[in-house]
């Protein structure tokens, strides 16, 4: 079987947070705005513009914190604005979302995201991530397969967030494409559809085409058709082509490097940038392909090697993580040899091409 999953609705414009309800009405009467205190503190007045004249719709907002736990879901979920809306919204980053996924999925309710952020394709995404209390370790995770009733992005409030945040999410989205043909090649890749391997590829087409001029826009706080252009691959195009293809060592190294001393101070498209690198040359990519990648992260200073991410004993690093990716999920879905030899020797040769970048 074959199968395509796309969230319902996406929208992307300057401004747009204040013409939310005009959008929105459709899915009840009664929301609320889940995210973190600086997320809503940046979108809260415009939500509420669009509020505003309307007797028949109404909305709270619900403060989560900053790592999606079991033990942060169940405290939001219980909150009485959260319990008694029909509407849930999430206002954000990748936390708040899986929070308000995990929420509205299991409650049967419409699930609306609102990133304050493009660090990750987390708003189109059907599947939650969950952290342990630390934040250094994935515990596990649920797949819901419905992404989300609506996207809006407001490319201004993009605009004026932190360029690490967009760097971060276009090497999230670069890793889609390459993580989606490793997927089909695979013997369980026979249900990725051309669609969806075509918007793989797109996405990696806009951000080596326009990433740049959109981490400028963000330098500079200004809103660009570069930026919004952008914000489609990082938040559409990279969330429905990852939902409908699959991850691999890009992820599962991307992943696997919170658990390295100061790992989880990387952001989670950083740590994918350094694993990207890695299953390229596994999977014996040309190494002018692989300079090319890396020279478009050196632009936008993302991590490229285990020496960016502060590791100071290189060879024994690379040695522990390859014996600990071994029985990794998404590693299995390589079509090549990734036995601890050659893993390692993947990790150090990653570090060398970084090291020698011409």
């Amino acid at each position: 079987m074959k199968s395509l999953r796309f969230p319902g609705f996406f929208c992307v414009g300057s401004d747009i947070f204040q013409d939310f309800l005009s959008y929105a009405s459709c899915y009840g009467k009664k929301f609320v705005f889940i995210g973190g205190k600086r997320s809503l503190g940046a979108a809260r007045g415009e939500l509420e513009k669009s509020f505003a004249g309307d007797d028949m719709c109404s909305c709270s907002f619900a403060e989560c914190g900053g790592i999606a736990t079991i033990a942060e879901i169940d405290r939001v979920s219980a909150l009485a604005e959260v319990a008694e809306a029909e509407v849930v919204c999430a206002v954000g980053g990748g936390s708040c979302m899986d929070v308000a996924r995990t929420i509205a999925n299991r409650s049967g309710r419409p699930l609306l995201m609102l990133p304050t952020t493009v660090a990750s394709d987390a708003p189109c995404s059907c599947v939650s991530v969950f952290y342990d209390e630390a934040g250094t370790s994935v515990v596990g995770d649920e797949v819901f397969y419905k992404c989300p009733d609506m996207v809006m992005v407001d490319s201004k409030v993009i605009a004026n967030a932190p360029k690490r945040q967009i760097a971060s999410g276009m090497a999230d989205a670069l890793a889609t494409y390459y993580e989606g043909i490793t997927c089909r090649n695979h013997p369980n890749g026979t249900g990725i559809t051309e669609t969806a391997m075509m918007i793989a590829g797109l996405c990696r087409d806009i951000v080596l085409r326009d990433g740049f001029a959109a981490y400028q826009s963000v330098e500079n706080h200004i809103v660009t058709p570069q930026l919004e252009n952008v914000i489609e691959a990082n938040c559409f195009l990279s969330g429905v082509g990852g939902a409908n293809t699959g991850c691999a060592a890009a992820h599962g190294m991307g992943d696997y490097l919170c658990k390295i001393p100061g790992g989880h101070d990387f952001m989670h498209g950083e740590r994918v940038f350094v694993g990207l690198v890695v299953q390229m040359i596994l999977e014996q990519y040309p190494v002018e392909e692989i300079r090319t990648i890396l020279r478009f992260g050196k632009r936008m200073g993302l991590p490229a090697s285990l020496a960016d991410l502060g590791v100071k004993d290189i060879e024994k690093t690379a040695c522990s993580l390859a014996e600990g990716l071994q029985g990794d999920h998404f590693m299995a879905n390589l079509c090549c040899d990734y036995s601890v030899n050659k893993l390692a020797g993947s990790i150090l040769y990653a570090q060398c091409l970084a090291d020698n970048l011409l």
